[in-house]
């Protein structure tokens, strides 16, 4: 798992390595009250920018107590990607996804990946490598893990949420790759990208 100081100094080697320009000065938080209440969190901040102008924005996250979550890239014995097909309400069609959810509190990273595999699929695995975490989004406080599920096989059982309609489905890797360039076809694309990357499958 890549933690505060390895992503620290990451981000100084990259530094480094290319030669770029110092980065900007960070805001001054100086106040947060709620906004928005329901399944995602609206909070409203007020930040004091470095050359002294003060500036609204909106941040948001899943309900409170809630900080992170987990997708999963799922691999069988043959090398094959386990996806799942499900009705999403932003882009309001059933679009490709990767299996995963929201972490519970004090829950382990990896354990909430298998878990959250077996739930949507219906899938075990041998091994699960949590390989790295993104930000949800640029207003987001949420923090997205990303792991790789080794030895998948459909040997669990499904249990979906009442929202869920999740359909399980195997794909090739090229077949996978081929979802990923098509337009609006899967959500959660940055992560499988990163998923692929630490896999060796780009």
């Amino acid at each position: 798992m890549t933690d505060q100081h390895e992503t620290s100094a990451a981000t100084e080697n990259v530094a480094a390595e290319s030669s770029r320009p110092a980065d900007p000065a960070p805001w001054e938080l100086l106040e947060e009250e709620p906004g928005f209440k329901r399944f995602l969190t609206v909070r409203l901040r007020r930040y004091r920018m470095p050359d002294g102008r003060e500036v609204d924005w909106d941040v948001y996250g899943p309900e409170a107590g809630i900080t992170s979550g987990i997708t999963v890239l799922p691999l069988t014995p043959e090398g094959r990607i386990v996806t799942i097909r499900m009705f999403r309400a932003g882009p309001d069609t059933v679009v490709t996804n990767l299996p995963g959810g929201l972490i519970e509190p004090g829950e382990e990273v990896s354990l909430a990946g298998a878990r959250e595999l077996e739930e949507e699929t219906g899938y075990t695995c041998e091994t699960l490598d949590v390989v790295g975490w993104q930000w949800s989004g640029a207003s987001s406080t949420f923090r997205k893990y990303v792991g790789i599920a080794r030895g998948c096989r459909p040997d669990g059982k499904q249990q979906l949420d009442e929202a869920e309609d999740c359909v399980p489905v195997e794909l090739s890797v090229d077949a996978f790759r081929a979802e990923l360039r098509t337009p609006g076809a899967m959500t959660g694309i940055d992560a499988a990208y990163l998923a692929l990357d630490h896999a060796g499958l780009l």
